[in-house]
């Protein structure tokens, strides 16, 4: 479903409907969760609080997106969750800006322009049309009401408009357009000679003086990082769950007690005839269609010819199967309490002016418990895994604050077994120190000098861990014979890529001093490539393999001009071979014969005018702004 919503919306549409949709329950903090003094604030920008729940929920977004991008799993050795939230924090901030400046400026989303991007998003059709019943499933199995849904939407309507404004005030002058594109579909004729560092290579030039000189100047190359090892306690909330058994006798009483949430609630077939806005005209025209019901006009020829509801005027303004919570609470006022068959006066809400007709009525109905069993014993079991997921948490938070000395006290109190890690460094480790946040907290003060149990870690997995230091090694310099072979390979190819090296820029001089290359290339051809023509954009012509290092040397040379000759330059490649390149000349290839080529080119150069212009005005508003950051809330 989020992928197809998705591939529909753009912009800041799609950011903010994939981030309304993807949004999970979070638990952040007892303190919040019991109630307490209110919501931490993560940020205040001009005064307007982003709370540390929103920045959590931003960074679980965040954190699902990349995980798509790696097939669903971030490599551990990419994770950092501080760096993530941080992240987080500066996107709702600066969005949080753009939609301050979007008031300021007096942009608005209409009501017709909120349907138009509902009724487009795929996640809504069924059989290639917007279904009324299918946007109520959809957003009723996320939790989301309708109207704050549409809410949402109509604010990140907003944030496109300003951002669409920002990229129109860009200006693309054609003279840029046409200087861009000769650059780009530049082709160089060039020829190379390589010189193979392994051809150099000569056993015989490093002696033992030599291995022993670099050991005693470069100590800190051969000193092993400095090694911890942790004890620690970790919460697993999908183990508490696999742990907890229910009766029958229990799962029958939890449906019994709740048999409430359980029933399916009452519905009511309703249409409507819809005049948009709320000026006195439409006032005026709800009012004389209202009176030509009275008169005995039927509503649903009414509805096709004058309902402005695109979504339901073709049908005679039937809206489908209505339940408490998916339309306006005004609306929903009227239709609940209209007995089926009265046709309502007219209803004024932020969309316009309504008339409003129950034609059937549903009533609720309990879900007999067969029915439901499963989902009842997983509510149970959900629920009991949560209670005992803050009961534990909270005995492991209290015992290892109260105790910071040991984790025995907080092992006794949860049940939770210590468990030892493997030795790991601060930049890798195995097992749970794979994880960043893992080794942050070990090597962070608290635990490595004071001694003292870490802050409870948040693990990707939804895991939470407390930890202490168990052992500690220091660095400690590797005894030479240990590396005395490792040296002798690191100067056998030093030498053997300074012999390229010197080969080549030999080579150059040679080039440079006006000696010819095609005489040069004939008398000693072994390692010359001869004038290929290499384009800026799809690299070399024919099969020939060309190192990036030389692409990028060859587009950064000078053209080569009838006074000078070709253009000389060398390049070291990072396996130690060395290359000297001969720009022979550059050809500019034009576009005026390929108008469609012309302006995907322009396209591109007005997309990276856009992108300076967004990061410029996003730096001039928050250099206006009063931003307040409190990062130690969302440690």
């Amino acid at each position: 479903m989020l992928q197809s919503i998705r591939d529909k919306a753009s912009g800041w549409v799609a950011y903010v409907v994939i981030g309304l949709i993807a949004i999970p329950f979070a638990l952040w903090g007892l303190g919040e969760y019991f109630g307490g003094a209110g919501p931490l604030v993560a940020a205040e920008v001009n005064g307007q609080e982003i709370p540390v729940r929103i920045v959590q929920q931003e960074t679980r977004v965040q954190r699902d997106q990349i995980a798509r991008a790696f097939g669903g799993q971030i490599p551990p050795e990419m994770f950092d969750e501080r760096a993530l939230r941080n992240a987080a924090l500066e996107s709702l901030i600066q969005r949080e800006l753009l939609r301050q400046a979007a008031e300021d400026a007096g942009f608005r989303a209409s009501a017709s322009g909120v349907i138009r991007e509902i009724r487009d998003i795929s996640a809504f059709l069924e059989n290639g049309q917007f279904s009324p019943e299918r946007y109520r499933t959809v957003l009723e199995a996320q939790r989301i009401s309708p109207g704050d849904f549409e809410r949402d939407i109509a604010q990140s309507i907003v944030l496109s408009h300003i951002q669409q404004a920002i990229d129109a005030s860009g200006d693309l002058p054609t003279q840029d357009v046409a200087e861009y594109a000769r650059l780009r579909n530049q082709v160089r004729l060039a020829s190379w000679k390589m010189f193979a560092a392994a051809d150099f290579d000569r056993p015989d030039v490093v002696d033992q003086e030599a291995v022993e000189t670099y050991y005693n100047e470069n100590p800190e190359r051969f000193t092993t990082p400095e090694r911890l090892q942790v004890a620690y306690l970790r919460l697993d909330p999908a183990l508490l769950e696999a742990d907890i058994d229910v009766r029958d006798e229990e799962v029958r009483e939890h449906y019994e007690v709740n048999i409430q949430r359980y029933a399916e609630p009452e519905l009511r077939r309703v249409r409507q005839i819809l005049v948009a806005g709320n000026a006195e005209d439409a006032e005026g025209r709800i009012r004389d269609l209202r009176a030509r019901l009275d008169a005995g006009a039927e509503f649903g020829e009414l509805a096709r010819e004058f309902s402005e509801d695109s979504l339901s005027a073709a049908r005679g303004g039937d809206l489908g199967r209505i339940a408490r919570g998916d339309l306006d609470q005004v609306l929903e006022t009227v239709i609940f309490s209209l007995p089926e068959g009265l046709i309502s006066q007219p209803i004024k809400t932020r969309l316009g002016w309504h008339v409003i007709e129950v034609t059937a009525i549903e009533p609720s109905r309990a879900q007999p418990f067969e029915e439901v069993r499963e989902e009842v014993e997983r509510d149970l079991r959900d629920r009991r895994a949560e209670q005992r997921q803050i009961q534990i948490l909270d005995n492991l938070l209290a015992q290892t604050f109260e105790n910071p000395d040991s984790l025995v006290p907080a092992s006794r109190a949860t049940g939770l077994d210590i468990r030892v890690s493997d030795w790991f460094t601060r930049e890798s480790g195995e097992g749970v120190a794979a994880l960043r946040p893992v080794r942050e907290a070990a090597f962070s003060s608290a635990v490595r000098t004071d001694g003292r149990n870490s802050e409870a870690v948040d693990l990707p997995d939804g895991s939470t861990l407390v930890l202490r230091l168990e052992q500690r090694q220091e660095p400690s310099l590797r005894p030479m014979d240990e590396v005395a072979a490792e040296i002798r390979e690191l100067l056998r190819r030093d030498a053997a890529a300074q012999a390229a090296r010197d080969q080549g820029e030999s080579l150059a001089a040679e080039l440079r001093a006006g000696a010819d290359v095609v005489d040069l290339a004939e008398a000693d051809p072994d390692g010359w490539t001869r004038s290929v023509a290499v384009h800026r954009m799809t690299g070399p012509e024919g099969d020939v393999d060309v190192p990036p290092a030389l692409t990028v040397s060859l587009f950064r040379m000078p053209a080569p001009d009838s006074a000078s000759g070709a253009a000389i330059d060398t390049v070291r490649l990072a396996n130690g071979d060395f290359a000297v390149v001969v720009l022979e000349s550059v050809e500019t290839v034009t576009l005026d014969d390929d108008p469609e080529q012309l302006r995907r080119v322009a396209d591109d150069l007005k997309m990276a005018y856009s992108d300076a212009e967004l990061e410029a005005y996003m730096a001039w508003l928050e250099s206006e702004a009063e931003i307040k950051r409190y990062l130690g809330n969302l440690e």
